[in-house]
């Protein structure tokens, strides 16, 4: 599975979007963290499931986090003004 993101950059800042970044990305990072403990948790379960059956399990939600995460960061470093959202999108 292939994890692909395209990110726009913009010329153009608007003040008021870096204004709003400050809190989105507090609440952002909340929720990010709490992903972050599933994902690992997930990565557990994998690498048991990987020895014992031979298959992967869950693969595709952390390959959406993953992508969801490096949207977030794109948006913290002031690369893009395009929001992500609140929730990866399964």
């Amino acid at each position: 599975m292939a994890v692909t993101v395209s990110v726009k950059p913009d010329v153009k800042v608007s003040r008021l979007e870096v204004i709003i970044r400050i809190p989105m990305c507090i609440i952002l990072g909340i929720i990010l963290y709490i992903m972050s403990i599933i994902v690992g948790i997930l990565w557990v379960i994998n690498i048991i499931t990987s020895l014992i059956l031979a298959k992967r399990v869950a693969a595709g939600f952390t390959a959406k986090v993953i992508e969801w995460m490096t949207k977030i960061m794109a948006y913290l470093y002031l690369v893009t003004d395009e929001r992500p959202p609140f929730l990866p999108s399964f």
